[in-house]
């Protein structure tokens, strides 16, 4: 890869992330408590949070919940949005976010693969209780599959990837980076024990309002990155996802899932070798 994924991706996304990212699925966050376990006296760290997709559902279940974020909009959407409860909302890097632990869970929700992952491997392993766990969730994207609808939006994806000039968003070789060094092996060369990969499968209904919402929340077709193409891009979508749908609704199933590691193995924290640069996740 030639970078790190630019820290400015999403800016101006917060309302969309926040009303179009489909929630991850009760019943993974009910096999995660169950198979960490969950014990009700705990502390949460959920990093590159969002606008709280994950530390709002489990956030019931710690006695203190951080939240972390690099990009400040998204904070102060979800701070607010949140009201008053036990989350705490904070700016920060997941590579080095200030926080004492230990904490109970450290979660990363479909956003490992664009962090330094070996820095955030190693940040999480120097935090989580030895008696604790790591979970890295995964969120399904509504153009993965073979449905004519999906086969259509990402030809559209790529076409408008080009016509807005927003590639350099998109690091070079970022997904042969992750084929050669899998999240799996990069938690377990820093520390932990690889339980396990558990997937949730669901259907899952879109129209072209939702989509459109969706694209929009992402780091390569958000408003700010279009600018003044925005509208001419969402009329795109409605002009060709429309007919491909006799009643407005656009239907697949989707697959939610994370992945469970927990301290064991590996270094110990704080023998790393930090002369040593990290690899590009």
């Amino acid at each position: 890869m030639s970078g790190f994924f630019r820290a400015d991706l999403y800016r101006g996304t917060a309302q969309f992330y926040d009303r179009f990212r489909p929630p991850y699925p009760d019943s993974l966050f009910a096999d995660l408590r169950a198979r960490l376990p969950v014990t009700g006296t705990g502390r949460l760290l959920d990093l590159a949070c969002g606008t709280g997709q994950v530390a709002v559902p489990l956030a019931a279940d710690f006695v203190e919940t951080i939240a972390v974020d690099l990009e400040p909009e998204t904070i102060a959407f979800a701070r607010a949005k949140d009201g008053e409860s036990r989350i705490t909302w904070s700016v920060g890097a997941a590579e080095t976010v200030s926080v004492d632990g230990p904490f109970e869970l450290i979660t990363v929700g479909t956003a490992f693969h664009r962090l330094d992952r070996p820095a955030v491997a190693r940040r999480m392993r120097d935090l989580v209780a030895e008696d604790g766990g790591v979970a890295l969730l995964w969120s399904a994207v509504p153009s993965d599959g073979d449905e004519p609808w999906q086969l259509e939006l990402r030809q559209l994806i790529e076409d408008w990837i080009s016509r807005a000039g927003v590639s350099d968003r998109i690091p070079t070789g970022w997904e042969q980076a992750m084929a050669d060094t899998p999240h799996r092996e990069v938690l377990e060369s820093n520390g932990f024990s690889y339980d396990g990969l558990y997937a949730f499968t669901h259907a899952q209904t879109w129209t072209v309002e939702s989509l459109i919402g969706f694209l929009h929340s992402t780091s390569i077709l958000s408003r700010a990155a279009l600018g003044e193409q925005s509208e001419a891009f969402e009329a795109d979508v409605a002009r060709r996802l429309g007919p491909l749908s006799a009643d407005g609704t656009h239907r697949c199933d989707a697959t939610h899932s994370y992945e469970l590691a927990r301290p064991g193995g590996g270094i110990i924290p704080g023998t790393w070798d930090t002369t040593t640069p990290p690899a590009i996740g």
